[in-house]
């Protein structure tokens, strides 16, 4: 029954912290202790303890900490913690995630999910490296990440602006620097999570023909972040921002101008459109009179099939004009510039096939 692994307990560490200790690492549902089991235990971390000593600390972990633990009766009473902070199930939701994300690098992942798995006892960690099947080919290299974050944090938190070195892949598959000429710098003011990336959002740090662009810049992309001494500025416009309808807009998080972009789409297309773009896009029903041919084209009726048209913002860009291509059926009615792009983007992508 006993185990090689040691806890955290010393000598003179208080036996009740010990004793929640045993409980949260070596014991669940399917897997109680006895009272000879907890005794064994403690012994290993140098906490040689009688029954009466034992049940003491029980109750004090009970009533002062309020430890749910659940207690047979007799002689082969069996113990263990009933409740805790994260479910079993929440646990591998939350697993999954980590694994899954591209944002987080593997070892620092690998660390999370260590930390994350003290929280059930043993037997259960063990299930959940059994069960763990994610696979992700684009997760981040970058080991800064959690560094990154931090120094954009207490950034935001004394409110001065930052600069940075920006990095990009190169066909020896290395990340270099975007632009070997200086830093980029930006007035930080929050980080999104979309697309399973982590965005720091912000504004230029200077003003041009009276406009501060706002900008958004992957952390795992970030390297040689430095904080400035100047103050932030674009506080009157981060007032105004809403992160949910910024990355609806920008599909692939493509920046650019956005534009009030008019289609029309079938019916069953609403449904994608309201996922994507939300529930602020603009709907009108259309009906487009059409002639049906039958299969043995003997006779000829009129019917009328259901068209919506769907008005949107959007950055326009060719991340969205291929995603409107993909879902067929599709047709770009305005604005002209942008109709004129999604025809280009065709005729173009048409010769590669010639």
């Amino acid at each position: 029954m006993k185990k090689d692994v040691k806890l955290m307990g010393k000598q003179g560490k208080n036996n009740a912290l010990i004793l929640y200790q045993v409980l949260m690492k070596y014991s669940d549902k399917e897997h109680p202790l006895s009272m000879s089991d907890i005794k064994d235990y403690m012994a290993e971390e140098t906490a040689e303890c009688g029954r009466d000593s034992i049940s003491r600390y029980l109750n004090q972990l009970e009533e002062e900490m309020g430890i749910d633990i659940h207690r047979g009766k007799g002689q082969a009473a069996r113990y263990y913690i009933d409740r805790r902070l994260l479910d079993k199930e929440e646990l591998k939701l939350i697993t999954d995630a980590v694994y899954a994300s591209n944002f987080i690098e593997k070892g620092i992942a690998d660390n999370m999910i260590k930390k994350l798995k003290t929280l059930r006892s043993i037997y259960d960690g063990e299930e959940l490296d059994r069960s763990i099947q994610c696979v992700n080919v684009a997760k981040a290299e970058n080991d800064r990440i959690l560094e990154n974050v931090r120094i954009i944090q207490e950034a935001i938190k004394k409110n001065k602006q930052i600069i940075f070195d920006y990095m990009k892949w190169n066909n020896h598959k290395q990340l270099v620097r975007k632009n070997i000429e200086g830093k980029y710098s930006i007035n930080p003011w929050t980080l999104i999570w979309a697309n399973d990336r982590y965005y720091l959002y912000g504004y230029d740090t200077f003003e041009k023909d009276g406009v501060r662009k706002e900008r958004h810049y992957r952390v795992d992309k970030l390297d040689n972040i430095e904080i400035t001494e100047t103050d932030r500025q674009g506080k009157e416009l981060f007032m105004h921002f809403n992160a949910d309808t910024y990355v609806a807009k920008r599909m692939g998080m493509y920046t650019d101008q956005e534009r009030r972009i008019k289609v029309r789409i079938p019916e069953s297309l609403v449904g994608t459109f309201i996922d994507q773009f939300g529930k602020w896009i603009d709907i009108k029903e259309e009906a487009i009179c059409q002639h049906i041919e039958s299969a043995d084209n003997e006779h000829k009726e009129k019917a009328e099939e259901k068209k919506l048209l769907v008005t949107f913002c959007a950055v326009k860009s060719n991340v969205l004009l291929g995603w409107l291509i993909g879902l067929g059926n599709v047709e770009v009615l305005e604005p002209e510039d942008v109709k004129e792009k999604m025809i280009a983007l065709l005729d173009k992508n048409k010769d590669y096939y010639k």
